[in-house]
């Protein structure tokens, strides 16, 4: 049967305590609800709850209406907005009153009207201080102003923008009036014109001469032309005939060489004949043979060192010609460093070697300086050929540990 009691019996060594409860039989049923009084405060620290040291409380937002019942009052700024979420449609009306000890609704800054909103309507008088930008309005009342001072030429200027209609007035007079027109809007005195012909084309310009055409006149024109004037071939397919004059002196016809001698080419062989007496100068001659016996004696005294050049390639080129007589195949085993072949064996081509697949992990070291000392390393199963006269110019050594065979093939 389960404990109904309204408290609990805590068994405090030979002692007992009771510990206020509720037996709940709705919400928590069958069960003792403690009764607590709350405290607050950091860790460490509790302060009972009472009316000198009441419980903190931090207000969240929530989405019901809170009601308060009484006076609320704050301190610091606050701000009103129209309806819980601010909206414009619901207005926040603000008015004063002009009994009692209240005074009316004092207002600063702006004022200014709202679209499609009610006017405000201002009674008694207004005072404006600063500068007033007045406007027109579409449809409305024209502003009146009275009072102030006429616009005087010396120190006032007036700015007309927009289309500008005139209406009455008079015509303009020939003898009293004039008219200045201005091209373009940066004051220049001159205005663009467009010249067309009857078609309604544009009438073409050069420069700033006008294109015109003269039609169905001549024109007389005095020329002046130097005394001297050169004619000129353009097409050299077309030949120039050049003839004399039959009561002038012959046309003289030179050509470009220092004796004004002029070349004669023609595409085909062309007989040539000679008449006249034609002197030879024997002395001219034997000159030109002399010397042209002086160069080829020069040419046969060069030609003999170039026989004896062909004669020493063609010895080199059959020394490197020279195919080896004998094939050298065998194995070395290395076991100390600086090893080299017992005996001294000659060769034309050179050797190729090939480290041993047992040397795995050590390495053969191949040199050519006679010390012994380092070297070309050669992995197992790894092969090089090497070019040589005799197989003793190669020592071997190893990375590791000896021995390490090497297998050759040498010619």
């Amino acid at each position: 049967m389960p404990d109904i009691d309204t408290n609990v019996t805590v068994d405090i060594t030979g002692n007992t305590a009771a510990i206020a409860t509720d037996y709940s039989t709705s919400g928590i049923t069958n069960g003792h609800v403690q009764i607590v009084k709350m405290a607050w405060g950091p860790a460490n620290t509790s302060s009972r709850v009472t009316t000198s040291t009441p419980l903190p409380v931090d207000i969240r937002t929530i989405t019901a209406t809170l009601g308060v019942t009484g006076s609320v009052a704050g301190l610091g700024n606050f701000q009103v907005l129209n309806g819980l979420s601010g909206s414009s449609s619901i207005p926040l009306v603000v008015s004063g009153t002009t009994s009692g000890a209240y005074a009316p609704v004092q207002i600063n800054g702006n004022v200014s009207g709202v679209t499609n909103g009610i006017p405000m309507t201002v009674t008694g008088g207004v005072n404006i201080r600063g500068s007033v930008l007045v406007q027109g309005v579409t449809g409305g009342i024209e502003i009146g102003i009275t009072g102030g001072r006429r616009l005087s030429s010396s120190s006032d200027s007036v700015t007309v923008s927009g289309t500008v209609g005139i209406t009455g007035g008079r015509y303009l007079l020939p003898g009293y009036d004039g008219v200045r027109v201005y091209g373009g809007g940066n004051g220049e005195t001159m205005i663009p014109v467009s010249l067309r012909d009857g078609t309604g084309s544009s009438i073409g310009s050069s420069g700033g001469a006008l294109n015109v055409n003269i039609v169905g006149a001549g024109i007389t024109a005095t020329v002046s032309v130097g005394a001297i004037v050169g004619i000129c071939q353009a097409n050299q397919a077309i030949p120039l005939f050049i003839a004399g004059a039959t009561t002038g002196p012959a046309v003289r016809v030179k050509g470009l060489g220092a004796a004004d001698a002029v070349p004669v080419v023609w595409s085909s062989a062309m007989p040539v004949s000679v008449s006249g007496q034609v002197s030879v100068d024997l002395n001219a001659i034997y000159s030109s043979i002399d010397t042209v016996q002086t160069q080829l004696d020069d040419i046969s005294t060069k030609c003999a060192n170039i026989e004896s050049i062909y004669n020493k390639v063609a010895n080199g080129v059959n020394t490197i010609t020279q195919k080896p007589g004998q094939v050298y195949v065998g194995s070395l085993i290395i076991n100390a460093p600086a090893t080299t072949w017992e005996n001294s064996t000659a060769l034309y081509s050179g050797v190729t070697i090939r480290a041993a697949t047992s040397n795995s992990g050590r390495d053969v070291l191949i040199d050519g300086n006679g010390e012994g000392s380092g070297g070309y390393p050669l992995s197992s199963g790894q092969s090089i050929f090497i070019e040589t006269n005799n197989l003793q110019n190669l020592l071997f050594s190893s990375s590791g540990i000896y021995p390490v065979t090497i297998h050759y093939i040498a010619s």
